[in-house]
């Protein structure tokens, strides 16, 4: 089995929380290979917009541990802010994760995680508009959601939004998680998913970005950026050209994905993407 699909299936049967590798992060101890455990958990969540289709139970409010998210009164001025629906919020199958803990490149951000889910989403939106090809279509997992928007998982102490990617019978996923940068983590082509296509981009103010796309024997292509912001934030965006049957089977609907790897770049760069507004 390729491995692509081998991903896209375990992320199926089991939630990306089940996907950091505690024993490889207990035995080494290092900074480094805990951080590279997000970029299994961010790998994962590919397959559980697909599995959304089979398992309705994936959707709940968002927010902290699932709960409905009441959001706050609207300044006036403000209408522009997105109204939040249902996200995806899958529940680990075992105990819960452990919270990730590292050191930062600065002090940790202030900013309440609701307020944050929507900022983030109001920003993802411009950021789609402004880049994202006219004729491809951006839709929010959820059933409920016509477009993506952010969703804070407490215990990675990271935002996650995945997307559905549409032109005409194409389709494919879109992922875009953020998270603190970690100290003594360099931009290098070490959380990759394929170091051998690989390179590191210095983008001035907008600090250094990291490009890889993985390829896999049976046509799955997921093209991959993180972006190390100057302020301190990281932002990883993938897209791929896989999605996944009611009966859990990837396929493959396109040779490449719809967005290029320099789409996405943009998308990471967009100004409100940042973690310290």
């Amino acid at each position: 089995m390729d491995e692509i699909t081998r991903q896209l299936r375990a992320a199926t049967a089991a939630p990306p929380p089940t996907r950091i590798d505690l024993d490889r992060l207990i035995a080494d101890g290092r900074q480094r290979r805990q951080n590279r455990t997000w970029t299994l958990a961010t790998a994962g969540v590919v397959a559980v917009v697909a599995a959304v289709a089979v398992t309705p139970a994936l959707f709940s409010g968002l927010g902290n541990g699932g709960e409905q998210m009441a959001l706050p009164p609207m300044a006036p001025g403000a209408s522009s802010a997105p109204s939040l629906c249902g996200t995806v919020a899958p529940s680990p199958s075992g105990p819960e994760p452990p919270l990730q803990t590292y050191d930062t490149v600065r002090s940790r951000p202030v900013e309440s995680p609701r307020n944050g889910e929507v900022r983030l989403t109001a920003a993802l939106h411009a950021a789609v508009d402004a880049v994202v090809p006219t004729d491809v279509t951006v839709v929010g997992a959820a059933p409920a959601c016509a477009k993506p928007q952010f969703a804070y998982h407490s215990r990675y102490r990271e935002y996650t939004t995945i997307a559905m990617l549409g032109r005409d019978r194409v389709r494919g996923h879109l992922i875009v998680a953020m998270r603190p940068t970690a100290a003594g983590d360099p931009a290098d082509c070490a959380e990759a998913p394929d170091n051998r296509d690989c390179q590191v981009r210095t983008l001035g103010d907008d600090g250094v970005v990291v490009i890889s796309t993985s390829r896999d024997p049976g046509g799955g292509v997921q093209r991959w950026v993180q972006l190390r912001r100057v302020d301190g934030t990281s932002v990883t965006v993938t897209a791929d050209n896989i999605v996944v049957a009611a009966d859990g089977t990837p396929e493959i609907t396109a040779p490449e994905p719809l967005l290029t790897s320099q789409e996405l770049v943009e998308l990471a760069r967009a100004p409100g993407l940042t973690l310290y507004p």
